[in-house]
């Protein structure tokens, strides 16, 4: 199916005003940024948040789903879950905090 840019674009609503999440087309679907580190995916419109250690307390409010068929479990967030997306932008922002930073790419020689 495929996730539409209105769909993006409504998610950036919803995450409001933060400059520091962006997207990126992969794969006919889209991985969500905080900071350039990975913290979500959305396909098929549905926004997919990766499960971590600081995202385990979702486990009690989200259902588990996979982003393709055959692909590990990733939190899934409603839309309805949207209309309150503060819980779910600390949770991006702490799985950002905990993620390292890209090592620099050797020079080729």
């Amino acid at each position: 199916m495929g996730t539409d840019k209105d769909f993006i674009e409504y998610l950036f609503l919803k995450l409001g005003k933060d400059v520091r999440f962006s997207t990126k087309a992969m794969f006919g679907e889209y991985c969500l940024y905080y900071d350039g580190k990975v913290v979500a995916f959305v396909c098929d419109n549905r926004l997919l948040i990766k499960p971590t250690k600081q995202s385990e307390h979702l486990k009690d409010i989200c259902e588990m789903d996979e982003a393709y068929p055959g692909s590990k479990l990733y939190y899934l967030v409603s839309e309805d879950q949207l209309d309150d997306p503060q819980v779910f932008i600390e949770t991006m922002k702490s799985i950002a905090a905990a993620t390292p930073d890209k090592k620099p790419k050797k020079p080729k020689t």
